[in-house]
């Protein structure tokens, strides 16, 4: 995949540096500081990195809205374009820790209906329905921030979101104050364990009423482990959605749970790592974990491989260790990594 110009970053490029953001901006801080206090660091940390324009954000885009789960454990915030083409980004991080919790993150031994996507028909995993589900009643937090319109960037949305509202609530009313024409796109993204949930919670946004300026959703996800069995696959791709894609580094395990993790054991191409027969053990021991049920990723027609030649990796981590196998494997599964891949730049710490 080519770089884009100064002037002009590709869709991929812009959407995984949002679901970046979610990331990097809302990490806990090592002071004790109290949730409220986390809270509006994190509003701090997005509205800094939203404005920064040596991202591939551009610094067009405005904070609307931000929550955390109600056990802090994952956040989800929505953006709003500001150069008139009436669009808006919903971006969800899920739990920050290392790949390897990440898979362990989710109860996956069973399944459940997704009747919040608009089929009772739709199986999705135990975890996976409990991370949506906080995501998706989680109310926005107090004190957001009314940012002053930036010098020289007219038609700055001035919408102001009451705290306390969900986040269907919080987009229902910046649609309802959004111009008609253009349709409104909602973008949903998210990378790891958010692109798992944004996979749910795009289907549950598209199938809501929208009285009032309904629009249009386009899904883009970045590293995302499977949420679902291959009904919930079906329905996913069944959607009407504007776009649809599903962004994998040809090298990362984290996408490859819940549909093809033993792939992973005879990884990585020379020079290296190579998995041991502990990597190969601690691998099949997770896969163990979903009990036979049989997951699927979304249709293969919406997905972006990258790095499908291994030409990026570590280049310190490549003996046959268990530590380098899975430290490889964190490199592999960086927001950062998937950034360059992409030829965006890398999103800098938020602000603490």
């Amino acid at each position: 995949m080519t770089k884009a110009t100064q002037s002009d970053p590709t869709l991929a490029q812009v959407t995984m540096t949002l679901a970046a953001i979610a990331d990097t901006a809302a990490t806990s801080s090592p002071s004790g500081e109290t949730l409220q206090e986390q809270a509006q660091r994190a509003m701090r940390g997005v509205t800094a990195q939203l404005n920064d324009s040596a991202l591939a954000t551009r610094g067009t885009w405005r904070l609307m809205w931000l929550a955390f789960s109600p056990d802090n454990a994952n956040l989800a915030y929505i953006a709003s374009k500001s150069d008139g083409s009436n669009q808006f980004a919903v971006a969800v991080r899920g739990t920050i820790d290392n790949p390897t919790d990440i898979m362990e993150d989710l109860d996956v031994s069973t399944v459940v209906p997704f009747t919040a996507g608009g089929s009772a028909d739709v199986a999705v995993s135990a975890g996976a329905m409990a991370a949506f589900t906080q995501v998706a009643t989680a109310r926005g937090i107090t004190g957001m921030p009314v940012e002053q319109v930036p010098e020289g960037r007219p038609g700055w949305p001035d919408t102001v979101v009451p705290s306390g509202t969900t986040l269907t609530q919080a987009l229902a009313g910046l649609l309802a104050s959004a111009p008609f024409k253009p349709q409104p796109t909602v973008y949903v993204t998210g990378h790891s364990l958010g692109g798992c949930i944004a996979t749910m919670l795009a289907t549950y946004l598209q199938a809501q009423t929208w009285s009032a300026n309904k629009p249009q959703f386009a899904l883009v996800t970045f590293a995302a482990p499977t949420a679902g069995l291959k009904s919930f696959a079906d329905y996913v791709d069944s959607r009407p959605w504007s776009l649809n894609e599903r962004y994998v580094n040809a090298y990362d395990v984290v996408p490859g749970a819940w549909s093809d993790l033993p792939t992973a054991k005879g990884w990585y191409p020379a020079p290296g790592p190579t998995a041991n027969e502990e990597v190969k053990l601690l691998l099949t021991e997770i896969d163990l974990l979903r009990k036979g049920n049989v997951y699927v990723q979304p249709s293969a027609k919406s997905t972006r491989t990258v790095n499908a030649d291994y030409s990026m990796y570590d280049k310190e981590l490549v003996n046959k260790t268990t530590g380098d196998f899975l430290r490889q494997v964190a490199f592999q599964h960086a927001h950062s990594t998937y950034l360059t891949l992409l030829g965006a730049p890398v999103v800098p710490a938020g602000r603490r």
